[in-house]
């Protein structure tokens, strides 16, 4: 068998897959689901089996992809945040947006269980659950990780309303196991509340008084605790979610760009297209026709 390049997506701050493949590897066994609307903020894009080869290679450029991939056989070398790990079978490695990574097996062959999560609340959930800061997680409990991955692979035939429901809760129910089965200690309590007032209030303008009233310490303390555990101030993590929220409803293709910044708050459409640009490399405009192919 002969290796290929692998390419794949866009320029100017666009997420981008680049690679090898050796032959026909990897082979992606998915099952794959369109989006089932603004009713269900946390869905499957697609899950499956993945088998790949020694010669087999993946990096990801401003990742556009969250996904919760579980080892079963082989050992996988994941880096992500210039940190690499070694994962072996009954380990996961999540591949998380927005960062830089790569991967490649350790082994001759290998093979992983994958779930690509997508929705507009995405983001929240794994900031609230305290996720974003974990790559490599050990289950302690591999037994209910496996219930987990069989039942949402399952449901992801059923595309009834009721069905759509179902694997939206058992997608959340996944990461909820998951934070659980961590070591890695999650975010403080009030950190977490801060973080819950920031996600419910995106489409209004940021008051710090409010904010620091209800995580319920200092001022001066919540800044340390976003920089200590998030690296970023508090304004500035509201305005990145904001704009991951714009970008979620653009993809919806239900809104204008002028919609689109007036249900987020933002001054004027040419000040949201503005920092869009910024945040992404392309201007609302084009994100949203290269969405709507």
């Amino acid at each position: 068998m002969k290796k290929k390049v692998f390419s794949s997506g866009g320029m100017d701050g666009e997420s981008r897959v680049e690679g090898y493949n050796y032959g026909k590897y990897p082979i992606h066994k998915f099952r794959g689901s369109s989006s089932p609307g603004l009713f269900f903020p946390l869905w499957p894009y697609a899950c499956g089996m993945d088998e790949w080869r020694k010669e087999c290679f993946r990096k990801r450029t401003f990742s556009d992809t969250f996904a919760v991939e579980y080892v079963q056989r082989g050992v996988f070398i994941f880096q992500q945040d210039d940190i690499t790990m070694h994962v072996n079978p009954g380990e996961i490695f999540l591949v998380h947006l927005g960062r830089n990574s790569s991967m490649r097996c350790e082994t001759a062959f290998a093979t992983k269980r994958t779930i690509i999560m997508q929705g507009e609340l995405l983001h929240s959930v794994l900031e609230t659950l305290g996720l974003t800061g974990i790559s490599h997680i050990v289950p302690r409990e591999q037994e209910r990780i496996d219930r987990f991955f069989d039942r949402i692979y399952d449901l992801m035939e059923d595309t009834s309303p009721e069905g759509q429901r179902e694997i939206s809760i058992a997608c959340y129910a996944l990461l909820t196991e998951l934070a659980g089965q961590s070591s890695v200690l999650r975010h403080p309590e009030d950190l977490r509340r801060a973080l819950e007032y920031i996600h419910s209030h995106l489409n209004e303008p940021l008051s710090l008084k409010e904010l620091v009233r209800y995580s319920g310490v200092s001022h001066a303390t919540l800044h340390r605790q976003f920089r200590k555990h998030l690296k970023t101030s508090p304004i500035s993590y509201f305005l990145d979610r904001k704009l991951e929220r714009a970008r979620g409803l653009l993809e919806n293709h239900l809104y204008s760009i002028k919609e689109v910044a007036e249900m987020m708050n933002y001054a004027s459409p040419q000040y949201f297209a503005s920092e869009f640009k910024k945040r992404y490399g392309v201007p609302p405009k084009n994100f949203k026709l290269k969405h709507t192919r």
